[in-house]
């Protein structure tokens, strides 16, 4: 029987909530347009660009909230504002409010970045040095069971009503039930120092802090060159998602994209899990499970992305149509794909949306495999996590913009429209590059800085006048 104070305990704890609030969000947004009907894609990238600019500055200084008012508080508000979010949605398909969309997603980025920051302390802080990889597969995996079976949601009440557009009613509001949910599950969460091993041993030294040390600590992470060498890999890990999901929602019917946004997360578990053990494996150091890990997901990448570029070939914006005297996106430019009605057409895209999905858990594990190979302190780890969620949203204001641009595969309606340019390929071979440099910056990291053991840099981040001031009102 699994104790409350085991670590793993609680991670699985952490895996429920994100099972229920960002991961029924992933899976609403994985069908492309956040649910909507395709010729609203500007709408779901407007909010795209409004949550990910607040989400990065909340990440920033989430990890100095983690440290002085705990991660349960972070979990809950975080958990509500995504309730908030999916009912701006609902509220769209009959008020047509962009201005709500957009205030929910602002609302969102500030809570999504307090819900990531504690989650990536308490992930990468509570297992022991052999067991990283291990907690993240577990974790991973219960966090995207919820991405897989939010998408049984739209599939189940839409599946006999092939011309659907976006999702219905029914769908928003049982993602918004479960949501609910999943921000109180955060009341079973322990303070990290009540959190302990078998042996009784806390997972974490206690460490006592203040607003303006934290702050500090979060300045001195741009002049830790390993986060520096990981920034293209962080700002990369989300940018792909855009053009994913955005692929997703022009080409297909929304049974059909719910099933692919289903299997896409479900590609998650099987990819974390495995790569999880990969990188927990005991024969081999931690260093060189640093190297071979970087060397297989390379691999991975190449096959999976230049399937990608031949796949993109087939589609893309090459004409516009006249819509109420504006020019507007040609739906003749895309396919239109139905897993029952297209089945042997529809079988090539649907293993490379899998692909994508299994690369997408590797790729976000590995940079988190590789945080926590640097610290055993939730603390520290906190500060990484925020960082790392920082510079990702960054990626996510961009992905955007350039997809709405002239080169991408869905080009604004008006002017980019008019002057789009080669058929959005512009945009996959951007995702692409930018995959590439992300791997590139991790090299250094990988192969210099990994140690077979972590040596905490203590001074970092304990004022120790501060900490003898704690201890002598114990005494």
């Amino acid at each position: 029987m699994l104790r409350l104070a085991d670590p793993m305990t609680q991670v699985i704890i952490l895996g429920f909530i994100c099972f229920c609030c960002p991961g029924m969000y992933n899976s609403l947004n994985a069908t492309g347009s956040y649910g909507l009907n395709p010729k609203d894609t500007d709408v779901g990238n407007k909010a795209s660009i409004a949550l990910s600019c607040v989400f990065a500055f909340s990440s920033l200084f989430a990890g100095a909230l983690f440290n002085v008012m705990g991660h349960r508080v972070l979990l809950i508000l975080g958990g509500l504002t995504y309730v908030l979010y999916v009912g701006s949605y609902l509220a769209y398909h009959y008020i047509q409010s962009i201005v709500f969309v957009v205030i929910a997603s602002c609302l969102l980025g500030l809570g999504a970045g307090w819900l990531w920051t504690a989650q990536g302390a308490v992930m990468m802080g509570y297992p022991a040095e052999g067991e990283k990889g291990k907690y993240f597969s577990i974790f991973w995996a219960i966090f995207n069971c919820g991405s897989v079976i939010g998408n049984v949601i739209p599939l189940g009440i839409q599946w006999n009503d092939p011309t659907a557009g976006g999702a219905s009613t029914g769908s928003y509001i049982a993602y918004m039930v479960i949501m609910t949910l999943g921000a109180l599950i955060s009341v079973f969460l322990l303070a990290p120092e009540k959190v302990t091993h078998k042996d009784g041993t806390p997972v974490t030294r206690i460490r006592y802090s203040n607003p303006i040390l934290e702050l500090q600590s979060v300045a001195r992470l741009f002049l830790d060159w390993r986060m520096l060498c990981l920034v293209p890999m962080f700002f990369t890990s989300n940018w792909f998602y855009t053009y994913q999901f955005t692929m997703n929602s022009l080409n297909f019917t929304q049974r059909t994209r719910s099933m692919n946004s289903m299997m896409y997360w479900f590609a998650q578990i099987v990819a974390s899990i495995a790569f999880g053990a990969f990188m927990d494996r005991a024969k081999w150091t931690r260093k060189t499970r640093a190297r071979y890990g970087l060397v297989l997901l390379t691999l991975l990448l190449i096959a999976t992305w230049a399937g990608g570029i031949v796949w993109q070939t087939t589609f893309g914006p090459r004409s516009y149509i006249i819509s109420d005297g504006e020019p507007v996106k040609n739906p003749a430019d895309y396919h239109m794909i139905d897993l029952v009605e297209n089945t042997h057409e529809y079988m090539g895209p649907f293993f490379l949306y899998f692909f994508y999905g299994a690369l997408d858990s590797m790729y976000q594990g590995y940079a988190y495999w590789l945080m926590g190979a640097l610290t055993n302190d939730t603390s520290q780890a906190a500060r990484y996590a925020g960082f790392y969620k920082f510079v990702q949203n960054l990626g996510g204001v961009l992905a955007p913009v350039v997809q709405t641009s002239t080169i991408g595969i869905a080009p604004s309606d008006g002017n980019h429209i008019v002057h789009a340019h080669g058929h959005g390929m512009g945009e996959v071979i951007v995702a692409a590059v930018l995959v590439f440099v992300g791997v590139f910056g991790a090299v250094p990291v990988a192969f210099r800085a990994i140690q077979d053991h972590t040596v905490e840099e203590g001074d970092q981040v304990v004022s120790e006048k501060y900490e003898a001031d704690v201890e002598d009102v114990k005494a």
